[in-house]
């Protein structure tokens, strides 16, 4: 048959198990923290996205003097009082060459504006941006659609119709004769305000366990693991130590070893349940102490008793 464990032995048991299911449920966790955390940061990137658009679109269209090398693709033009010609750029034009610059220029997040009903060949949707189009179009109130793939975190995000995109996106026959001309008349037209036009798709590089670790372990996360072992090595000398200590003291005077000192506080003075274990332990030592005298002094007179006979 087995023996029970010692009080320190299953005091480290439950301790190590304790801390093994806090680890564990810290790890399940990282998963939905890298999640929440790249979700935040393509949030963040498409709010300014949408916001530039926004902007272009309640300007009508963007003028710029000159184009910039390897962006020559405009909507309209225009002739400057001063011989020079100015090119105008809309919502779509503006926000992809915007992207095709930040992206040439990203460490970190890649965006890009399409849609199901696109006009230029550079904004042909995939699977997942054309997916996303999809379950926005079905469900008004989704905010946003993510999925990690290959190692990469894709997050979707709805562009709706405003009143300033009927312009060019309503009735064609209300549309600028540049648009008609650039695009034709078939292309992203019959749109009403509130209906989902396109998606900004932002793609992340997913971060890896070791990535969310360093950014949790801190000098506070240091000092609140160390304050931990602290407790517990407190807990440990005034529980667990105690306890052995009584034990083995309470073996020396079942042993005959009177003379064991007992250390504790007054009863009267603690709370505390050693202490009162403590003092039942003294207590019965001194009965012992009293019990071995009474026969001491029995045995002495017994023995006097037997001389004078």
């Amino acid at each position: 048959m087995n023996k029970k464990w010692s009080i320190p032995l299953k005091f480290f048991a439950v301790f190590t198990l304790t801390m093994l299911l806090i680890a564990g449920a810290f790890i399940a966790s990282l998963s939905a923290l890298q999640t929440y955390t790249a979700r935040h940061e393509a949030g963040a990137v498409a709010d300014q996205v949408i916001a530039f658009r926004t902007w272009v679109a309640q300007t009508g269209m963007v003028w710029v003097r000159k184009l910039v090398s390897g962006y020559h693709d405009f909507l309209d033009q225009e002739n400057a009082v001063d011989g020079g010609v100015f090119y105008g750029k809309n919502p779509a034009l503006a926000t992809r060459e915007l992207s095709m610059i930040a992206n040439k220029e990203a460490t970190r997040a890649f965006f890009r504006v399409t849609s199901d009903d696109y006009r230029h060949e550079d904004n042909i949707p995939d699977d997942f941006e054309l997916s996303a189009v999809r379950a926005f179009k079905e469900n008004h109130l989704l905010e946003f659609v993510e999925q990690h793939e290959n190692g990469t975190y894709r997050y979707a995000r709805p562009i709706l119709v405003q009143k300033e995109c009927l312009k060019c996106h309503g009735d064609p026959e209300d549309a600028p004769p540049a648009v008609i001309e650039k695009y034709g008349s078939q292309k992203a037209f019959g749109y009403k305000v509130g209906e989902v036009r396109g998606i900004v798709s932002v793609t992340l590089p997913a971060m890896g366990i070791q990535e969310v670790l360093q950014s949790l372990i801190t000098p506070w996360t240091v000092f609140f693991i160390f304050v931990i072992f602290v407790i517990n090595l407190l807990f440990i000398q005034s529980v667990v130590v105690r306890l052995v200590r009584l034990t083995r003291s309470a073996e020396a005077i079942a042993a005959g070893k009177l003379e064991t000192e007992l250390v504790y506080t007054n009863p009267s003075e603690s709370n505390d349940e050693l202490d009162h274990l403590y003092h039942a332990t003294n207590l019965l030592k001194r009965s012992l102490i009293i019990l071995f005298k009474r026969l001491d002094q029995q045995a002495e007179l017994k023995k006097r008793q037997k001389n004078s006979d």
